[in-house]
């Protein structure tokens, strides 16, 4: 055994309690489970990120979608939209719509302004602006421009918006009332001219569109509060620009509603001199706007009924606005006398379709109310008078100027008609008018005594004078020779019975000759004849050369030395 060996065998005996061996299990080494807490860091760092984007996105605000007709002084990332001065997001981007005829504007707004989108939300684009309204939006030549949103009533939720190309002149829910004005003529208005009352400012034009189909102009007027409430159903409005100017004995009267609508145009509005009073109105109405005041006055109404008149005459001395009158009392105007009313009649033939068309506006106003159920009741009332024989006719309103009017009354002897339509308009039936009926008879009676046989009539009438004269020459003769016979015979030897019966034959005698009351009468009754076929054939030789001498007077012949002795 070796050293070595021995060295071993003697340490592991001494090392062993009691001097004896034993047997000892051998180490093992095992790895922990634990984590470290090392790993806690990225840990806690993971969550906070996560932590951070939830509270993000649940913070994050809308974004919306804004429609323009450009993009001018907008910005992506810079451009702010805000209300009030107070800003509500940023846009974060710029870009062409689908049809490349507008811009798209994104915006980032905060969570707050949620709030204040509805559908009827405005967005516009707040630049520096020179106009006939004012200077607006100086404050943007240092700051840039910017997106101004006015919030709204509607619904909320909405995301897409369609936005203003001008400025609203009247800022959002401010207190007064909306109303609309329809003009025939533009005139000298635009965008931002007055709304005048009684020569004060009271409210703005806001908008103006031309209505090509109708040839109308539409514009949106502002009262404010509290002069809105001088705005009723009985207002009327009409267009105060330029200068009125007009001549009297007294001078020139030249006047204007104010300096601003002399410039800039202007319209005024008020209540007819005489009008029952109105009802309030709503946003949204609408007013017909008079070109001026005398228009206002010949038509001061707003509600009417138009109808359709059909002339066989002529219509010459009839006008615009001249009056339409039943018995005398006016319930509308004329409004034109054209042939555009049916351009599909052949006016130039001699069909039944070739009558003259005259538009008229009645108008309940002048009978009780100006209301639409007025209007209603005047349609319903012509259609049932027109079954009792109403009926429409020219009447000479002056002698002098020839002008005519419309006049509405009944006509018994009518025939039966009702209302009809032509070209889209009721027509009312109509009759010849009274100077037409007096020139109808005229015409008829000068037509029956050009048919008399007044040459043959004159000629039968002088031979029977002549024959009469004859005849009253022989009887002359004949009377003269009884007389000497009767003279010859001695009564005394006639018998009595003969002698009454030549007493009596001398009295016949006596009263038919020359100087007797009976040949007296006859011979002045031929005198009148004569006279009287005399004047007859004088009439018509008048009637001849002047037909219209039975309405005017005969003309006298002028003098040919002025001054001198006729």
């Amino acid at each position: 055994m070796s050293m070595d060996d021995n060295a071993s065998a003697e340490t592991t005996e001494q090392g062993t309690p009691g001097g004896a061996a034993a047997d000892h299990p051998s180490a093992v080494v095992e790895r922990s489970a634990r984590v470290s807490p090392i790993w806690l860091v990225p840990l806690i760092a993971v969550a906070t990120g996560v932590w951070m984007l939830v509270q993000s996105y649940l913070n994050q605000g809308p974004v919306i979608e804004i429609s323009f007709a450009n993009a001018e002084g907008l910005v992506a990332g810079e451009t702010r939209v805000q209300t009030l001065a107070v800003e509500l997001g940023t846009v974060t981007e710029v870009r062409l719509n689908d049809s490349f005829d507008g811009v798209v504007v994104v915006a980032q707004l905060v969570p707050a302004a949620a709030e204040l989108l509805h559908t009827d939300s405005k967005f516009w684009i707040v630049r520096p602006r020179i106009g006939t309204s004012g200077i607006s939006g100086l404050s943007t030549l240092l700051s840039g421009s910017y997106i101004e949103l006015a919030p709204g009533t509607g619904a909320r939720g909405a995301r897409r918006f369609q936005g203003l190309n001008e400025i609203p002149l009247t800022p959002p829910d401010t207190p007064g009332v909306q109303v609309e004005l329809i003009s025939e003529v533009a005139g000298s208005l635009s965008v931002g001219s007055p709304v005048l009352y009684r020569g004060y400012r009271v409210g703005r034009i806001e908008s103006q569109v031309l209505d090509v189909d109708a040839g109308e102009a539409h514009y949106m007027a502002f009262v404010d509060a509290p002069y809105s409430d001088l705005v009723n159903t009985a207002t009327r409005f009409w267009n105060a620009s330029g200068v009125s100017i007009s001549a009297g004995v007294s001078g020139f009267d030249i006047r204007t509603e104010s300096l601003e609508s002399l410039f800039t145009g202007g319209v005024t509005f008020g209540v007819p001199e005489g009008a029952n009073p109105g009802e309030p109105v709503e946003s949204g109405s609408r007013f017909r706007l008079f070109p001026d005041y005398e228009s206002l006055v010949r038509n001061p109404f707003r509600y009417s009924v138009d109808y359709l008149l059909l002339f066989d005459s002529s219509v010459r001395g009839l006008q615009p606005d001249a009056p339409v009158e039943y018995r005398g009392l006016q319930i509308g105007t004329v409004v034109d006398v054209a042939f555009d009313y049916d351009a599909a009649a052949n006016y130039l033939s001699n069909e039944d379709n070739s009558a003259i068309p005259v538009l008229v506006r009645l108008e309940p106003g002048w009978l009780n109310e100006d209301t639409q159920a007025a209007a209603d009741e005047l349609r319903a009332t012509l259609a049932a008078g027109v079954k009792a024989n109403l009926r429409a006719s020219l009447a000479v309103g002056n002698l002098l100027t020839g002008s005519l009017y419309v006049s509405l009354d009944y006509f018994p002897d009518a025939e039966p008609a009702t209302v009809t339509e032509r070209a889209g308009f009721n027509v009312l039936p109509t009759v010849a008018s009274g100077l037409e009926q007096i020139e109808q008879k005229v015409a008829s009676l000068l037509t029956k005594l050009q048919e008399l046989p007044l040459d043959d009539t004159l000629a039968t009438a002088n031979e029977a004078m002549a024959a009469a004269g004859d005849a009253l020459a022989d009887m002359k003769g004949s009377l003269g020779e009884l007389d000497v016979l009767l003279g010859s015979v001695n009564e005394a030897a006639v018998p009595d019975s003969l002698s009454g019966v030549l007493g009596e034959a001398r009295t016949a005698i006596a009263s038919l000759g020359p100087d007797s009351p009976l040949q007296q009468e006859l011979t002045q009754a031929l005198r009148k004849l004569q006279e009287t076929l005399d004047g007859a054939e004088s009439v018509l030789a008048t009637y001849d050369r002047q037909p219209n001498a039975v309405l005017l007077p005969k003309r006298r012949q002028r003098d040919p030395v002025p001054g001198g002795s006729r």
